[in-house]
């Protein structure tokens, strides 16, 4: 039996696992699907997570024993963490004789990007949540609520995208190519007869509405005016989010922020125009990108608690 530790980073789109010996040697990495429990439940968040590690681990063998776990998951609400801790503790397929602890995916996110872990991580990926930290090491967060709840990201977007492709073909709002775009993505043969039965509960899946996020900023290139104001108002909402995380964090200069999700890598001047934004109220402010995953620092993090759990002992 081998002994690991183990580092994951949940999202809404995908998990990522970070398996590695007892002296922070990684040796293993494995993805699987999302894992955000207030999206897609915890019975669908725990088969990822298990499958992240089965992947992550897969070369070692079936017998691993769990030493540490460091979990950063979307979605970290107190009682969704109880409950996917819960989970976890339960599941017959995770060995776990060390320490186990799970926790919202910000903070790794955070020292992904600046090891101090003072400053704010603005994601932006399915979802979206901003954490600030001061030098006290007190901190915040803000936004995180869930997809129905009004958080900016990819799946606000896809849904916007969507209510536009309806006023579009209606009549009802101005004509955009995001009609053809939602008509092509969720293949409607009658869009007027089919998009009502693709998009109704229970079958609402929030990564296949949060993919429409990279066409809209394709056609907001390509001068749809629609897509362009569905962006603005995404950029909007960061600067907003940001804005509320270093006022009630009480960050009043040399603001660093950490940037993390799919938003960012777009060809269109996101950044710029979320400098700008930002610019007008903090003077000096820095964006950095992570200098590692998230899920690599999930894994320093379930290291350190290793090293420290043989110090107790």
């Amino acid at each position: 039996m081998m002994d690991v530790i183990l580092g994951l980073d949940c999202g809404g789109t995908k998990t990522v696992a970070i398996a590695g010996d007892l002296n922070g040697k990684i040796i293993g990495h494995g993805t699987a699907g999302a894992a955000n429990p207030l999206s897609v439940g915890v019975e669908r968040s725990l088969e990822n997570i298990v499958t992240a590690v089965k992947n992550a681990t897969s070369q070692l063998g079936n017998t691993i024993e769990i030493k540490s776990l460091y979990v950063g998951m979307a979605g970290g609400r107190p009682r969704a963490l109880r409950n996917m801790d819960r989970a976890v503790r339960l599941t017959p397929f995770l060995r776990i004789t060390g320490p186990r602890v799970m926790d919202h995916d910000l903070r790794t996110a955070l020292y992904s990007g600046l090891p101090n872990g003072d400053g704010i991580v603005l994601i932006v990926g399915t979802g979206s949540a901003v954490f600030g930290v001061n030098k006290k090491g007190e901190d915040v967060i803000v936004s995180g609520w869930n997809h129905w709840l009004g958080e900016t990201g990819g799946y606000e977007m896809g849904m916007k995208a969507i209510i536009a492709a309806t006023r579009s073909f209606d009549g009802r709002g101005p004509k955009t190519v995001l009609e053809e775009v939602v008509k092509e993505k969720f293949a409607l043969k009658d869009f007027f007869a089919d998009l009502p039965l693709t998009i109704r509960a229970p079958f609402i899946d929030s990564p296949k509405i949060a993919s429409l996020a990279p066409f809209v900023t394709e056609a907001a290139m390509k001068g749809d005016k629609t897509s362009k104001r569905i962006v603005e108002e995404m950029i909007d909402e960061m600067d907003c989010s940001i804005k509320a995380a270093a006022k009630r964090v009480g960050i009043k200069d040399n603001l660093n922020v950490v940037l993390v999700g799919g938003a960012f890598r777009s060809k269109l001047p996101i950044l710029k125009d979320l400098k700008t934004r930002v610019s007008k109220w903090m003077k000096h402010v820095n964006f950095v990108f992570p200098k590692e995953e998230p899920a690599v620092a999930a894994f320093h993090f379930a290291l350190d608690n290793y090293k420290k759990s043989l110090k107790t002992k």
